[in-house]
């Protein structure tokens, strides 16, 4: 396990241990010196302590990025950086690593969650003691290829947004999370003009019920439309679990948590932005934030497009 560099130090044990140790001045002994008195004869005599040498030992310089551990919603170890006590960052990691964590023992592998947020944070520090480094340089991007967005520093992939990358305060709307990131960057390193637009953004996709075949549209002879809304997915941290229903959830299979409907059910999940579906069998409860109406496994999320996107827009149909 590597060792956490003081930039880490925030959890209670080890921020005492950075009090007590950074910023101690040892206590000068006093000092005894010999006078004579009006007899002629000498005697000892306790003379003032010399005032501490500041200068002999400084704080260190207090560094403009830090890391937050907390727990994410999901029950993992989430990492915010911040930067100058802005948020730009959080980096997810397991809940292995979480439990690590608050035990004092912080996993900090270069593909932990607390090692990726070490590496962004140590490179933003550099940008910012760079003298002529233009802030203008930080962009979002979307790579086709990938299908998910980037923030880019000139030619560098700083980051890339995905299930254990994202916005602190992330909305459903993954372009706007990417375009959020870069602009802060942007303001914290150089006072940089925000960007309003996305490099390589495609066009609006969404796919229009009128559009879809008429089975998609109307639930099909099997199927009864239930209702339209965001989807999510989980995985990671919770697979291996029991589930609501009791069993083991396994994130690769074509399952779902839905907050009321019995568990076994089968539901067709529609991604309308690509009319991608799958069916997945209801074994758990969710998802609890506000807007989103199922949460899908990993596995489910990647049939439909959504596991790199995070969010998406999705019809739900229940099979009859």
């Amino acid at each position: 396990m590597n060792k956490l560099s003081l930039r880490t130090l925030t959890l209670p044990a080890f921020g005492a241990l950075l009090t007590a140790t950074a910023f101690g001045l040892s206590a000068p002994s006093a000092l005894a010196d010999s006078a004579i008195d009006r007899n002629g004869s000498t005697s000892p005599v306790a003379t003032a302590a010399p005032a501490p040498r500041i200068l002999e030992r400084q704080a260190p310089t207090v560094s403009p990025a830090s890391l937050l551990p907390h727990t994410w919603r999901d029950g993992r170890l989430a990492v915010t950086l911040r930067f100058n006590n802005i948020p730009v960052a959080t980096f997810l990691g397991s809940a292995l690593e979480l439990k690590a964590a608050q035990d004092l023992t912080p996993i900090t592998t270069p593909t932990s969650a607390y090692g990726r947020a070490q590496t962004a944070a140590e490179r933003l520090e550099a940008l910012a003691e760079t003298p002529d480094f233009n802030a203008e340089t930080i962009r979002a991007n979307y790579d086709k290829t990938a299908k998910l967005y980037q923030i880019l520093i000139g030619d560098e992939v700083f980051l890339s947004l995905n299930a254990d990358t994202v916005l602190p305060d992330a909305t459903a709307k993954a372009g706007h999370n990417a375009l959020q990131m870069a602009n802060r960057l942007r303001r914290l390193l150089g006072s940089a003009p925000p960007l309003t637009a996305i490099a390589g953004k495609p066009a609006p996709t969404q796919v229009a019920l009128q559009s879809l075949p008429s089975q998609l549209q109307t639930g099909g002879p099997n199927f009864r439309r239930l209702k339209t809304g965001m989807a999510s997915w989980y995985g990671p941290g919770f697979h291996g679990r029991r589930t609501a229903n009791g069993e083991r959830y396994n994130q690769h299979g074509l399952t779902a948590a839905h907050r009321s409907l019995p568990f076994g059910t089968r539901v067709r999940v529609t991604n309308l932005y690509t009319g991608q579906s799958v069916v997945v069998r209801i074994n758990d409860r969710g998802p609890f934030i506000g807007g989103r109406v199922i949460d899908l496994s990993a596995g489910a999320a990647k049939a439909i497009g959504v596991y790199h996107r995070g969010t998406a827009r999705v019809a739900l149909d229940i099979l009859q």
